[in-house]
């Protein structure tokens, strides 16, 4: 079982494999959802995957955002790249992303983000159609949920989150930090609003931050499950957060692996080292009902870190601090605003009492530590890391990675022969049929990328056996090193590269060349309504209701984007109902949905928020599974809106009007009704269900766009011509 670590720059993903990391994940500078921390240069990336590799680890990279249509060509050219580099996984949560890789850039093998929300079965089988070998698991499945899951066998590897911070909302769908300024946390940009104080009628409070989760106790049980990977969060923090949590879990998971006995012996040892991580309260998460219950603790400010001091004064370069606990050279701090805001986190590199230097603030001094960031008067100073070793002689002595070979190796009795970069080597064989085993190509494999002299090293390789050859290891052995002596010499470096540059030239041709088809007609309008409700505007639309609701046959059902694996059952038999009765037209909110509909050919499907379409590619990805309609994402500006209805190969609708869903989650929140900000901004916390759901108190409401052949009205939670409306990110560009 995998244990993999984050790894926010290389001092991290080296910390990470000194403790014991199977893999780490990181990310480049763009197209990643933690745009935040350092993240990588392309040279750092080829640095780090070729030291993983010959350590025999794994890096996986994040490509795990949504991208804006005229963002494709810049991103088709990092995949590019990537695919020259070959990581071991990209990680990925947009559709055409995923297909660019697939279509384009093949020898790159994909994860799906957590960030796609898939929470189930269903949406396991969806992954595989998609080309996806992995799936990282939504956080909010619980831990019964994912065993269930597992019992059904899926048919890709699955991936869950076993300790560090937690979003509140579900994976891929939170709108919150975009509805207040623009800053998605669907691209890498969030600004956690999910951690300011809130106001309510029932009083004051962080009503959305969550607790950290860590999972000491629930590794065996994790362990039985029979999922591929352990993941640990944590790209924003440093080494010393790496090499604690993975020295922990490493330790446990080994023990665990032994015996009962072993585990328990070790689970003390193990706490000890995740408490120097200087997180938030430790829970299980969404794991457990009781956890997810209590997971909101809405009297504790949703900072992470140890309290260690309180800013009193602040200056041009810097702010004096009453210490309560010591702060050391090299500690890292977060500088925390009384609203609960994000605050600025940096390495104390310099601090002054009574005007001189000083390497430690000890407890009830005041000291002056030196600063170029912005700091908020009344502040309150975290310790979130500790001062590491110094990685920076290892680092600079890191080789970059060489270009790889790509080859074909053919093995029958009679002949071997290997193909790389249109050059043949052949080697006549006289080989006798296996008579017990046959021949496994993962030996052959495991050989040939032994393929490698000082300008290249092996990459993918693939094996052809025919005739059931007995093959002894030595006659392998000779194999490849008679092929390397006499094909490598003939080889040039700067062709590997050659095939990856002419799948990107032919994206950019075939991107360029999308048309939206021109209709002859204008799509109906659809309006959403709660049963019940009558509105003038239903009168000139298609109405929709959601499946609770039991749509007449010539309304659209609407599915609901979170099913859980013990609601599977209950959603197919509400499709099926709805088709028996005549009905004809499904919404789908999440990919999910489209093995749900398999069974069901000839439907008219469309797609609804929260499944967020963002370029031409996932318009492309869509069609061909059949969808005939897609709404555009929510977040999305004027512009952005108009380049992908001009590139939509399918119908392409406007949200225009309604109260949008802002963030979703299964945890129990402390209030209910009207909330508002520090800010004063205003919003609506609903419970349907197994959800509870904040809304905005305006309501979304958009002009027209040309480029949209048609419009959608969602009156579930708004009136017709409310007046406190708001345009979401139409008027600006999305960050």
């Amino acid at each position: 079982m995998e244990l993999l670590a984050p790894a926010g720059n290389l001092e991290c993903a080296l910390a990470a494999f000194d403790a014991g990391a199977d893999a780490v994940y990181c990310g480049l500078k763009r197209f990643n959802a933690r745009e935040r921390t350092e993240n990588f240069s392309f040279d750092e990336m080829s640095r780090l995957i070729a030291y993983a590799h010959k350590l025999s680890r794994r890096v996986y990279v994040t490509f795990n955002t949504l991208v804006k249509e005229d963002e494709l060509d810049e991103a088709a050219e990092e995949l590019a790249y990537l695919e020259e580099l070959r990581p071991d996984a990209l990680i990925v949560q947009d559709l055409g992303i995923a297909r660019i890789a697939r279509e384009y850039f093949p020898k790159l093998t994909l994860h799906g983000s957590t960030q796609m929300g898939l929470h189930n079965s269903a949406g396991l089988a969806f992954a595989k159609e998609l080309g996806l070998a992995r799936v990282i698991l939504e956080r909010q499945t619980t831990l019964a949920e994912l065993e269930k899951i597992m019992q059904s066998k899926p048919p890709v590897e699955v991936e869950i989150f076993i300790h560090g911070a937690l979003c509140c909302c579900i994976s891929g769908t939170c709108l919150l930090s975009s509805w207040l300024g623009g800053w998605s946390g669907n691209r890498g940009k969030c600004k956690q609003p999910c951690r300011r104080r809130h106001r309510s009628s029932e009083g004051n409070g962080f009503f959305l931050s969550a607790q950290d989760l860590a999972t000491p106790e629930l590794i065996p049980r994790l362990m039985k499950t029979g999922v591929t990977s352990f993941k640990i969060e944590g790209r924003l923090r440093r080494a010393d957060y790496v090499t604690n949590v993975v020295t922990a879990y490493r330790m446990l998971m080994d023990a665990a692996a032994r015996s009962e006995e072993a585990f328990r012996a070790k689970l003390p040892e193990a706490k000890t080292y995740l408490a120097r991580t200087y997180g938030r309260k430790w829970s299980n998460g969404y794991y457990t009902k009781e956890s997810a219950a209590n997971l909101i603790k809405h009297d504790a400010m949703g900072v992470s870190g140890l309290l260690c001091a309180k800013v009193v004064s602040t200056s041009p370069n810097g702010f004096t601090m009453s210490v309560n606990r010591s702060v050391f050279l090299g500690d890292m701090i977060r500088v925390q605003p009384p609203s609960g805001d994000e605050g600025s986190a940096f390495r104390v590199t310099k601090m002054t009492c009574r005007g001189k230097s000083v390497s430690c603030a000890s407890r009830n001094e005041e000291v002056f530590v030196h600063a170029d960031k912005e700091i908020p008067r009344g502040g309150l100073v975290y310790k979130i890391g500790e001062r590491t070793q110094d990685y920076s002689a290892r680092i600079a002595a890191l080789p970059s990675r060489l270009p790889l070979l790509d080859m074909d190796v053919t093995l029958s009795r009679t002949l071997c022969r290997v193909e790389i970069q249109g050059q043949t080597w052949e080697q006549a064989l006289t080989l006798s049929e296996a008579e017990k085993q046959p021949l496994d190509p993962a030996r052959i494999v495991e050989e040939f990328s032994k393929l490698r002299d000082e300008r290249f090293e092996a990459g993918c390789v693939r094996v052809t056996v025919s005739g059931n050859p007995f093959l002894p290891s030595s006659v392998l052995r000779q194999l490849r090193k008679e092929c390397a002596g006499m094909l490598l010499p003939r080889l040039d470096p700067a062709r590997s590269a050659a095939e990856t540059r002419k799948a990107l030239a032919r994206f950019h041709a075939d991107h360029a060349a999308l048309v939206h088809p021109k209709l002859r007609e204008r799509v109906p309008d659809t309006v959403l309504l709660p049963r019940g409700k009558h509105p003038k505007l239903a009168a000139h639309c298609i109405l929709a209701r959601e499946m609770t609701d039991d749509p007449a046959p010539h309304e659209e059902l609407l599915l609901p984007f979170y099913i859980p694996e013990s609601a599977l059952e209950e959603v197919k038999q509400a499709i099926r109902r709805h088709i028996e009765k005549g009905g004809r037209t499904i919404r789908i909110t999440s990919t999910g949905h489209i093995p749900l509909l398999r069974e069901h050919p000839g439907l008219t499907i469309k797609t609804c928020m929260p499944l967020p379409v963002c370029n031409a590619m996932a318009v492309a990805e869509l069609a061909q599974h059949g969808v005939s309609l897609v709404q555009g994402c929510l977040e999305l500006g004027k512009t952005e809106l108009a380049a992908l209805g001009r590139k939509s190969i399918l119908p392409f609708e406007l949200y225009r009007y309604g109260r949008p869903v802002l963030l979703s989650t299964r945890a129990a929140l402390p209030v209910h009704g009207r909330m508002l900000d520090a800010k004063g901004d205003a919003f609506r916390v609903e419970t349907h269900g197994i959800l509870t759901q904040v809304l905005p108190e305006k309501v979304l409401s958009l002009p027209g766009l040309d480029e949209a052949d048609a419009c959608f009205y969602d009156l579930r939670a708004a009136e017709e011509h409310e007046h406190n409306t708001a345009h979401f990110n139409f008027d600006i560009t999305l960050a």
